[in-house]
């Protein structure tokens, strides 16, 4: 076995009496705690055990070999392990037992075992480093092993390879605003497959088990680690409340100036508002590097935060990696108490896809952002680029002008919103605004005033069908941007993202005697109904997190099914019931609709069908299950209320249950818990 050459007679530790975690009598400054959890050290000697039992939620670990403090500063905050081990880990959340079984099977060599009500996993490794806080270490007296340093610096630069958040930044946020908290990371080397364990008793409330695979080949970090989620299991919580934010995000004041190249810089005024209790630290997604595929090669490009300022313009401590950005104030933030930040960023992140004449910053972290359910914010946006490029941002445009060789854009935004983007190049475009909805249409490269007009009238009348039953549309103005690709629909905030088949479906390049346009128009109505859907589900009504996503796609796909219902027939509406039947009814074992997004296979194609299949046509099918049963007045009742009561708020399963059994007196838990928990498929 591997590491037993290292054994010296061996002492028996038994976990029955634990020592408590080892803390300073003053907690360590943010900057170096950071310091001392990235680079922390093992203890000179080791001591052999037999039978230590290391426990955490659901996972238990037995060690016998050789185990070594670790020390971050003059701190024991963990143990590291070298030897033979074995692995128990248990799954007691019947919802997300499909998706276990699923990514196990597909993902590894590893089954899953049914232990009465729960489902296990079970392996035996050689290697484990394990860092802890809030919770007790087990003591380790006598020394006496050899020293474990070489092997430990070897196990630790491979966890470091390990893609997502930095467990430094989550320790010293325990340390500092959660000091009670438990919070355990570990990384399990050695046996038939490599894991990652969190138990985040902190922020995500959470305990995750998760698979360590290598990047796929050709993929822009191919050293990276990647996690592949085997059980994500709810602490103290039901899975169906979505988890409380630590903070909001309540107001975004962006300036982007872009060069007429791949460099900007970005200066970021945001406001946060604590919920709860005070607090010092705040995590925010932002990328440290993205990357531009040029045929065969890739280049990387990266965002540099110059600094982090307060209102007051005092320096606040910040640390950016793994495209996290934390940053600590040096004392609390009351709860409810707004508190700003100012974040000046630059970097070459311009990216134009193949090379061609715009960019795009989408619904991805190009500016400091927390969690989706922590945003909440309000927008005013000055965008310069150089000219003939044209910007366009969401929100009501408060002026758009020429400034020497720069095209200049300010808008508001007075709803709160996720997801806002930024997209500039050379377009064209013009405007129509009836009944005080302004519908702008740009197209690419050249002014297509024939797609302009279809599309602008398409919209009109896409929108005014849906306020007849939604109410009023969320958004003064809607932006609708053609992209230089085929097949491709997104919807940011009063903008529409749709590609190029949208704007000429009958030309376009043929590749084997077939028009890619036409073959991609196939469903484009469809499509489009979708996206602009989106601005009454998803932006109007928010989901709170990935497991609340069919509030934005199930409900955007069956309105755009309504439509196409209302204006081809309904025949055109039963084709896509029974194209829903299908695809659901072959995505549906994978996993339920609320873990759609944690179902991984290396087939990007399978994967893509088994998401959607869940996502959009297995959530759209319950919806049309019930509009069967409620009949059209219930039904549509039902959706415009819901608009009505959550607009500009978030949306859950749990409220849709709720709305509908105050219209029907009829308790809908059981479909819900049956079809969207569970894997079940609606009667229709």
């Amino acid at each position: 076995m591997p590491g037993q050459s290292l054994l010296r007679p061996l002492a028996v530790v038994s976990l029955l009496a634990l020592a408590p975690f080892a803390r300073a009598a003053e907690t360590p400054r943010f900057s170096e705690l950071v310091s001392r959890y990235r680079d922390p050290a093992v203890g000179a000697d080791s001591t052999p055990v037999e039978g230590l039992r290391l426990t955490s939620g659901h996972l238990s670990l037995v060690l016998t070999g050789l185990v070594a403090p670790v020390r971050a500063g003059d701190e024991t905050v963990g143990l590291f392990f070298r030897g033979r081990g074995t692995l128990d880990y248990e799954s007691v959340d019947p919802v997300e037992f499909p998706v276990m079984t699923y990514n196990l099977k597909k993902n590894s060599s590893l089954t899953s075992l049914r232990k009465g009500s729960a489902l296990g996993i079970r392996d035996s490794f050689t290697e484990v480093l394990w860092i802890a806080a809030g919770q007790p270490l087990p003591p380790l007296a006598g020394g006496g092993g050899l020293p474990l340093a070489d092997s430990f610096e070897k196990h630790r630069a491979r966890s470091t390879r390990v893609a997502g958040s930095p467990p430094a930044h989550g320790f010293a946020l325990e340390r500092i605003d959660a000091p009670s908290s438990p919070l355990v990371f570990a990384t399990i080397f050695g046996g038939k497959e490599d894991f990652l364990y969190a138990y985040d008793g902190v922020e995500r409330k959470s305990e995750t088990f998760a698979l360590l695979r290598k990047s796929p080949s050709g993929s822009a970090e191919p050293r990276a680690l990647r996690r592949t989620v085997i059980s994500d299991q709810p602490i103290a919580r039901d899975r169906r409340d979505p988890v409380p934010p630590r903070f909001l995000l309540t107001d975004v004041d962006l300036t982007l100036v872009a060069s007429s190249g791949h460099d900007a810089r970005l200066s970021v005024t945001e406001t946060i508002v604590p919920q709860g209790a005070p607090q010092s630290v705040f995590r925010f997604d932002l990328f440290t590097t993205v990357f531009a595929f040029r045929g065969s090669g890739v280049d990387t490009r990266v965002y540099r935060v110059k600094s982090v300022t307060d209102e007051r313009g005092r320096r606040i401590a910040w640390h950016h990696e793994n495209d996290e950005l934390v940053v600590a104030f040096d004392e609390p933030i009351e709860g409810g108490r707004p508190a700003r930040l100012r974040f000046e960023i630059e970097g070459d992140f311009l990216i134009r896809p193949d090379g061609d004449s715009y960019w795009m910053l989408g619904v991805e972290p190009w500016f400091p952002q927390p969690d989706i359910g922590s945003q909440y914010y309000t927008m005013r946006a000055v965008v310069r680029v150089k000219k003939p490029f044209v910007p366009f941002a969401p929100g009501v445009t408060v002026a758009r002008r020429s400034e020497g060789d720069e095209n200049v854009l300010e808008t508001r935004v007075e709803n709160p919103v996720q997801f806002a983007v930024v997209l500039a190049g050379r377009y064209e475009f013009e405007e129509e605004t009836r009944e005080g909805v302004t519908i702008r249409v740009a197209s690419y490269a050249m002014k297509n005033k024939r797609a302009i007009k279809q599309l602008t009238s398409l919209a009109f009348g896409i929108i005014d069908f849906y306020q007849r039953f939604l109410g009023p549309f969320p958004f003064p103005e809607l932006n609708i941007l053609e992209i230089n690709s085929y097949g491709f629909g997104q919807a940011p905030p009063g903008i529409v993202f749709i590609t190029r088949e949208a704007f000429n479906p009958m030309g376009g390049e043929d590749i084997g005697g077939f028009s890619l346009n036409q073959l991609f128009s196939r469903g484009i109505n469809e499509r489009f109904a979708h996206e602009i859907a989106h601005e009454y589900w998803g932006h109007a009504v928010k989901m709170p997190g990935e497991e609340e996503q069919w509030l934005a796609e199930s409900f955007a796909e069956y309105c755009a099914a309504l439509f196409l219902k209302a204006s081809k027939g309904e025949s055109e509406y039963r084709a896509l019931v029974s194209r829903w039947r299908s695809r659901a009814s072959s995505a549906k074992d994978a996993a339920p609709i609320p873990l759609a997004n944690r179902v991984y296979h290396s087939d990007m194609g399978t994967l893509f069908a088994i998401r959607t299949g869940l996502v959009y046509e297995k959530g759209a099918l319950l919806l049309a299950a019930l509009h069967k049963e409620l009949g059209d007045q219930v039904f549509l009742t039902f959706l415009k209320s819901f608009q009505k009561s959550f607009r500009w708020k978030f949306g859950s399963t749990r409220h849709v249950a709720g709305l509908l059994q105050f219209l029907t007196k009829k308790d809908f838990g059981p479909f819900f818990e049956a079809n969207y928990w569970g894997t079940g498929m609606p009667p229709i």
